[in-house]
């Protein structure tokens, strides 16, 4: 079996992905500003802006259901098993949250709207910084 990357490593993913979506929140904040608050399409789009939130609150409650599927079992599994179980009790929603947000984000950039766009996205961003662990839960551990 292959072993699960190490807790440095997980983190480092976890952070690297809030890093991509904070990135893109300040391009798209730039290229807003410098196109005097504009949205890049020609005509704002009505429906992307009802989109935007219906598709954040599905995914945001998507993740934080599958990271709960996710982490049934975790801390009575073997120590080689657990490292690969909490990497993917992470990556998962995380990958569902980044989806939410930088489509939020694209809709903030080609509306111009940043509510409720923007907000969706500031929402998804502070879900998936709960989602990144901080600390290793197996210090300490036999």
């Amino acid at each position: 079996m292959i072993p699960g990357p190490s807790f440095a490593q997980q983190r480092l993913v976890g952070f690297a992905l809030l890093l991509g979506m904070i990135f893109y929140a300040v391009v798209a904040a730039v290229l807003l500003q410098q196109n005097d608050g504009k949205g890049l399409a020609v005509e704002p789009i009505p429906v992307l802006d009802l989109a935007a939130p219906v598709v954040g609150a599905s995914l945001g409650l998507a993740a934080f259901v599958l990271r709960s599927v996710l982490r049934r079992g975790i801390d009575t599994a073997p120590a080689e098993q657990r490292s690969m179980q909490r990497f993917r009790a992470m990556i998962v929603p995380l990958a569902l949250l980044e989806g939410g947000c930088v489509l939020a984000l694209t809709v903030w950039l080609l509306n111009g709207h940043a509510v409720p766009a923007l907000a969706v996205a500031l929402v998804l961003l502070a879900l998936a910084i709960v989602v990144v662990p901080f600390q290793d839960p197996d210090v300490g551990r036999a």
